[in-house]
């Protein structure tokens, strides 16, 4: 499956060092109007096995879509999308910013979480587990009754529903931004009217649009997961992906259209690439390394990746020993253009992303030493500093 477009934005390095830097544009369709369009505008167009690529930097790119909006070319919509993305993920009224980390804690109501985590059916416990992971910088609370694990059995809908509402009731009272992670349409519901914002549907509308519905009706936000096949089965045959990226960035074109069409506005929308969903180990590793790809379609980037077995075949940890992993490929994903992060540990996950903010987006002189900072009083020499230590306490938050 080839997509439209797929985007190859320059890394946050390089930008730093060159604001021109370039970006690659892949375009799979459309090469006549494509040529005439680079060619009316001086840019270079390379075509090979029939896609077509071009190299610019961001105002060459935007030069072009409004020359190929000119030309007709149906090339012009994603472009747009990719030139414009989504700045603020709006869900159940909230908007969150994502110009910083947004963290979704995890509160599994089961017996049987993979990583050993889950807190019951209990109100009460899962309201002590999100209290916790609130304090630990959590910005959402992702409230789950079923495991994703094929190996599990499927809970009914409607006893789903029963689970889930009366916890997400007490969530929503208490001031938690409550997540529903269902890909059934009854539970979703049930869940919104309880007072959640956010329906996490790992389905991608494998199962038809009934999640999705609910989050249109209850004006929630929604997080559309890749997903190879429908959930809780394991693909048979294996699946073969020719190119895991780009497929999934053609995947996510056709289902974002669907989306939209049923009258989700795009800021509700944000997209999950589906670690461990039809992908071998080696494909989710290289759906990692190829993330800024997936911000083709300038739509919130959300990564469901804590504790995952991809992990385990690198390192060989358990499923409850995989922090530190999940830690760095947060950092590392951040860097990719990831910004909403669904994890187990929060706290280590807010240092981990607090760190690559800081050396990945933060401008110039956001860390620099001020008056307040600055350990030399004025007109001290060297000597003086050193000898017997500085002539002022080291100041909280120190920057030097």
């Amino acid at each position: 499956m080839r997509p439209l477009l797929r985007a190859v934005p320059p890394a946050p390095w390089a930008l730093a060092a060159d604001g021109g830097a370039l970006h690659a544009a892949v375009f799979g369709g459309d090469l006549e109007r494509l040529a005439l369009a680079t060619s009316a505008l001086g840019l270079g167009l390379a075509v090979t096995a029939g896609a077509g690529r071009v190299s610019a930097d961001a105002d060459g790119l935007a030069r072009l879509e409004a020359e190929l909006r000119r030309r007709g070319s149906p090339l012009a919509e994603p472009l747009a999308r990719y030139l414009a993305p989504v700045a603020r993920w709006h869900a159940g009224g909230r908007e969150l910013p994502l110009d910083a980390p947004v963290v979704m804690g995890i509160v599994n109501l089961t017996d049987d979480s993979f990583s050993g985590d889950g807190v019951g059916a209990s109100a009460e416990a899962a309201l002590k587990r999100a209290e916790a992971l609130r304090a630990a910088g959590a910005d959402v609370i992702d409230v789950g009754a079923e495991t994703a694990r094929a190996s599990r059995p499927q809970l009914e809908a409607r006893a789903e529903a029963a689970i889930v509402a009366p916890v997400v009731a007490v969530l929503a009272r208490e001031g938690h931004l409550v997540s529903i992670d269902t890909y059934k349409r009854e539970a979703a519901e049930a869940a919104i009217a309880a007072g959640a914002a956010i329906v996490n549907d790992i389905s991608g509308l494998t199962l038809g649009t009934g999640a999705a519905e609910a989050a249109i009706a209850g004006g929630a936000g929604y997080v559309l997961n890749y997903s190879y096949t429908v959930p809780k089965r394991r693909p048979d045959p294996i699946p073969r992906h020719d190119d895991v990226v780009a497929g999934t960035v053609a995947w996510m074109a056709e289902r974002l259209a669907r989306l939209e069409a049923a009258g989700l506005p795009r800021e509700r929308i944000a997209i999950d690439p589906g670690i461990a969903f039809g992908k071998s180990h080696d494909e989710d590793l290289q759906t990692l390394r190829r993330l800024a790809e997936l911000r083709t379609a300038g739509q919130p980037l959300l990564l469901a990746h804590s504790r995952k077995h991809y992990i385990g075949s690198v390192s060989g940890a358990g499923p409850e020993e995989r922090d530190l992993e999940t830690h760095v490929t947060s950092a590392l994903a951040w860097a990719g253009g990831a910004r909403i992060f669904r994890v187990h540990d929060v706290a280590g996950a807010r240092r981990a992303l607090a760190m690559a903010a800081a050396i990945v987006s933060a401008a110039p002189g956001d860390h620099a030493p001020d008056a307040s900072s600055w350990p030399w009083a004025a007109n001290a020499t060297a000597p003086e500093a050193v000898a017997g230590g500085a002539l002022i306490a080291p100041p909280p938050g120190q920057r030097w």
